[in-house]
């Protein structure tokens, strides 16, 4: 299951426009990262002075439509601070003159709720009638080391990322990812892939709904490992959460490997336990 992609209208506009561009690089064959960048490069070079300053109102009226678009189209991949502030503020610029649909209102709602801007997508959804469910109050930490957000039975908090001393495995999972349910099934309840439970962690990627009800039964019946939920920009560092089911291998704070999906045979996860549990053992069994 990919996450955090978008389908969105093509523009009206017969001449090629920035969602054009940038829609096109997203469906080039060139690795995630690599199509990313070069998207990012495109939407940068392909913006006006006025957006970059978040100065909307002077963005010409038949601009603003195309640079919204485009605006969504990149930042659901990266929900940065800055290309979220964007995204509003071409919003606000649509809405002030009295052209702004609900599909613009429900993508703006969607990237605050992907960057964990809970309040202000609340605001939104009153403000302008968005059919959807009050989020619950969320009060993000500063600084910038790895954190994640948990539920618990007065709500949902930011807390730091588990200790990253020696081995951890983060599961990146949907709940409703058929693949995400089949690998867990898998770690959780056969003892082929119980080796792996004292150092996993399972993290659900942001995206543009708050999964909160089914993370809630997950956690009931497993609650030694809870489902947290990603903070974009506060994962350790390498840890992508573009796919899901993937694995990740760290060692110390540091990925030193990465599976994407869960094979059959599960060949990856037995190299990884032989290198992480079967050689350990054997070096402290060496005289």
């Amino acid at each position: 299951m990919t996450v955090l992609l978008s389908a969105l209208p093509k523009s009206d506009s017969s001449t090629s426009t920035l969602y054009d561009t940038v829609r096109d690089i997203e469906s080039r064959p060139e690795t995630d990262d690599d199509r990313l960048r070069i998207m990012r490069h495109a939407y940068d070079e392909g913006i006006p002075p006025a957006l970059r300053s978040l100065e909307c109102d002077s963005i010409p009226i038949d601009r603003r439509e195309d640079l919204f678009l485009a605006t969504h189209l990149v930042v659901v991949h990266r929900p940065d601070a800055l290309l979220v502030d964007r995204l509003i503020c071409l919003h606000d610029a649509i809405v002030a003159t009295n052209n702004a649909r609900p599909y613009h209102h429900h993508r703006v709602h969607g990237v605050l709720v992907a960057s964990r801007r809970f309040s202000a997508a609340n605001q939104l959804r009153s403000k302008f009638g968005i059919s959807v469910s009050e989020l619950p109050a969320l009060e993000l930490a500063g600084g910038t080391g790895p954190r994640r957000l948990l539920l618990s039975e007065d709500g949902v908090t930011d807390v730091p990322w588990p200790n990253q001393e020696g081995w951890q495995i983060v599961a990146v999972v949907h709940p409703h990812c058929a693949p995400s349910q089949r690998a867990m099934s898998k770690v959780m309840d056969g003892s082929t892939w119980s080796w792996m439970l004292p150092m996993l962690t399972l993290l659900v990627p942001a995206g543009s709904a708050w999964e909160e009800g089914e993370m809630r039964k997950w956690n009931a019946h497993h609650p030694t490992h809870p489902m947290a939920a990603e903070v974009p920009g506060r994962t350790p560092k390498g840890v992508a959460t573009n796919e899901t089911p993937m694995f990740h291998l760290l060692q110390n704070g540091r990925v030193v490997d990465t599976l994407r999906g869960m094979p059959e045979d599960g060949e990856a996860l037995k190299a990884w336990r032989s290198r992480v549990v079967e050689e350990p053992m054997e070096r402290r069994r060496s005289p």
